[in-house]
């Protein structure tokens, strides 16, 4: 296993993560995006975590949870894999899937919104 994904892989992926997003509905496309994907990344985590987030649309959190821990495994460093695995094990459970680094970059930058928000308010 590589410890990181070279550029091209990455940018490829990470595309290919947003389009999945895009086109969620249609599941058959979804698949056969993911496998080609998985055919030439075996060992990239994006397409792991992306058929955990299709499991996770049809209902089945086993089986997500297995792809979710499935990429994780591949690379510890990929932050979509271990917030979707956080969120599905949360006891507030919400459907809002982590398809890329952007996404989690995203709820990162709301948390950041909100506690200055609260920091704001209590400083008046």
């Amino acid at each position: 296993m590589k410890a990181h994904q070279d550029l091209e892989e990455y940018q490829t992926l990470e595309k290919l993560s947003q389009e999945i997003r895009a086109i969620l509905d249609d599941e058959q496309v979804c698949l056969n995006k993911i496998k080609e994907a998985l055919v030439l990344y075996p060992d990239a985590p994006q397409p792991q975590n992306l058929l955990g987030i299709l499991a996770e649309t049809k209902e089945d959190k086993v089986l997500a949870m297995k792809h979710y821990r499935a990429a994780w495994a591949l690379a510890p460093y990929y932050r979509p894999s271990r917030e979707n695995i956080d969120r599905l094990v949360d006891m507030h459970y919400y459907k809002h899937y982590h398809f890329c680094d952007q996404d989690v970059d995203e709820k990162d930058r709301q948390k950041e919104t909100i506690k200055f928000n609260m920091l704001r308010r209590k400083l008046g």
